[in-house]
């Protein structure tokens, strides 16, 4: 774990100190992040083990994962296409990682709190930058804080899993949110809006479908099968 920690370090460190932004001027935001993660993956050290208990290293998937999480600080800042493009890619080759090997209990409970983290950071510096607009990104962030709140009350208030049909019901609309940011990025801001605003209105609709669905239903295969969501809270 700590080698995974070092060469997050590292690399922040040598793009800052080769003057590339903006990673320069995050150094510190970017320190007291990797800091709290740090503290977290520790704190969280006997769930780096597969489901079943057998003990095991983070791998390829829990990587991908940590990439959104490394990113964070410089999306808050600049969400540069080229990262909100990374980011999606990684979040959905980290749920084809784990199905090919075998995934930890942290690197499954990390995915959601990454995803929200970036998709969070993302939007708040594409608003401060104006390449998105306000309304368009505080109906994002209304969605993601309902998604948030929504396992948060599952999991404390009943102390049971959230419904997996809820938790992967938005999962069809994740590449139309994430095309928004990049293209906000590329300076395109109405366009931006309107794949931001629309893919939160597709993925509240498909949540509230779901929540009001029988339980025991069937879920379809695409919304049964784990995979990246960009900022909805739920395990791989």
């Amino acid at each position: 774990m700590r080698g995974w920690v070092g060469i997050g370090a590292g690399a922040w460190a040598a793009l800052a100190l080769a003057g590339q932004e903006p990673f320069r001027r995050r150094v510190g935001a970017f320190a007291a992040w990797w800091a709290l993660t740090w503290l977290m993956l520790d704190w969280h050290i006997g769930m780096l083990e597969t489901p079943d208990g057998r003990e095991r290293n983070l791998g390829p998937a829990d990587a991908c994962t940590l990439a959104r999480v490394w990113l964070v600080p410089a999306v808050g800042d600049t969400p540069a296409p080229w990262m909100c493009a990374l980011a999606f890619v990684s979040d959905g080759l980290d749920g084809k990682l784990a199905r090919a090997t075998e995934p930890t209990r942290i690197g499954r409970d990390l995915e959601a709190l990454a995803d929200w983290a970036f998709a969070v950071a993302a939007l708040r510096g594409a608003v401060r930058r104006g390449w998105l607009g306000r309304n368009a990104g505080i109906g994002e962030l209304a969605r993601l804080g309902a998604g948030f709140g929504y396992a948060l009350f599952v999991y404390f208030g009943s102390a049971s899993a959230p419904d997996p049909r809820v938790l992967h019901a938005a999962r069809a609309a994740s590449p139309v949110r994430a095309g928004g940011l990049i293209v906000a990025g590329l300076g395109h801001r109405r366009a931006a809006d309107t794949l931001v605003i629309g893919g939160a209105a597709w993925s509240a609709l498909a949540i509230a479908l779901a929540l009001v669905r029988p339980r025991g239903s069937q879920a379809s295969p695409a919304a049964a099968e784990p995979s990246g969501r960009l900022g909805l809270p739920s395990p791989r």
